[in-house]
């Protein structure tokens, strides 16, 4: 039997059934995939459905991943952006495992072997990531990082090819610079140039989805200089975008639902960790009701626990944001750690019913 007709029977039925268990057809997918991965010899259409089946897996699949493209890299098959696509997950898959010191020195040496191979646009992707940034700042190396971000982002041409790949390593440096860092002040010209880089083309197809993440970080800049008046007319602005998109797509005019649903879950965390539930719970409800995330179900759950205490519905959403596989890949059966270190649930975290969600 093919591996990837498993692995879409088991998305077919997870997304009709989300809170059954179908986790025979996984592991079933992934027994065939290894004993063609074996028998091939690693050849990168194999790899790649690997990588999507091990995605679903928890931290089990994600160290799986690791390996896999190690044994790939290793068996030197595919060309040079094959390569690289391996490369990079190695880093995000250590990244995502919170492996920090070999992230880093697999990403260093990403990043030589990327300046010898391949064409400066790829330079920036090295880097980009906000899930491997935090390693550096974990690691107290965050210096080097921007000096690394500095470089490249000045080096690389202003292109259209490239203009996503560049608001995202801009969007990570304003992140670190702002939630984990709190150097406002340095921050401040970083969402200058993020408005710059998007502002290239109003008619960009990815103008009105950075247009709302961009105040996002305007959001935590406000509130980490607690600037409420700026704070709330930014809210404002956001709404306004958003309950736009929602107009023109109920009109049945060229709107992404899904991007409205990133828009609405984006804004929706804003204000979550800022405790106002009660404008955040809005957007968050429509964006599970149209799109349904893992870990917008979770963040879902979050306030609904805090203001409501609805032991039900709360417990409902954790468990679809565990299983579901919309949105998912990576975060699937990972969800355990951030409960346990989110402040809302705190009174239920030993709590046998609540723990069994993520013990399936």
């Amino acid at each position: 039997m093919d591996a990837s007709l498993v692995l879409d029977e088991f998305i077919r039925k997870t997304e009709v059934h989300p809170l059954e268990n179908h986790s025979d057809l996984l592991f079933q997918a992934r027994d065939l995939v290894n004993l063609e991965l074996c028998n091939l010899n690693y050849p990168i259409e194999t790899v790649r459905l690997a990588h999507r089946i091990y995605g679903y897996m928890g931290n089990e699949g994600i160290n799986d991943r690791v390996d896999l493209m190690t044994k790939f890299l290793q068996n030197a098959n595919g060309n040079l952006e094959d390569k690289f696509w391996a490369k990079w997950e190695i880093v995000d898959n250590l990244a995502l495992l919170k492996r920090y010191p070999e992230m880093i020195n697999e990403q260093q040496a990403f990043l030589l072997w990327s300046k010898a191979h391949m064409q400066s646009d790829f330079l920036i992707q090295v880097m980009y990531d906000s899930t491997q940034a935090l390693g550096w700042f974990e690691l107290k190396m965050t210096d080097k990082w921007f000096e690394i971000y500095h470089e490249l982002i000045s080096r690389v041409a202003r292109t259209a090819a490239n203009r996503r790949a560049r608001v995202l390593y801009v969007e990570t440096a304003t992140g670190l610079l702002v939630y984990n860092l709190q150097r406002y002040e340095d921050a401040v010209p970083e969402i200058e140039r993020y408005y710059s880089v998007i502002n290239e083309d109003p008619l960009w197809d990815g103008f009105d989805e950075f247009n709302i993440r961009v105040k996002s970080y305007e959001l935590g800049l406000y509130s980490g200089r607690q600037q409420w008046d700026n704070y709330n007319r930014v809210v404002e602005e956001a709404t306004r975008i958003i309950t736009d998109c929602i107009a023109k797509y109920e009109r049945g005019e060229h709107v992404e639902i899904n991007q409205i649903c990133d828009m609405a879950h984006e804004i929706g965390t804003c204000l979550m960790w800022e405790k106002r539930y009660e404008q955040a719970i809005p957007l968050f409800e429509y964006a599970v009701s149209k799109q349904g995330t893992g870990v917008t179900h979770f963040f879902y759950a979050m306030c609904i626990w805090a203001t409501e205490k609805n032991k039900e519905k709360t417990l409902y959403h954790l468990r679809m944001a565990e299983t579901t596989t919309k949105g998912n890949k990576g975060l699937r059966s990972r969800y355990k750690h951030m409960f346990l270190d989110t402040q809302e649930f705190v009174d239920v975290c030993d709590d046998g019913e609540f723990l069994s969600v993520f013990n399936q």
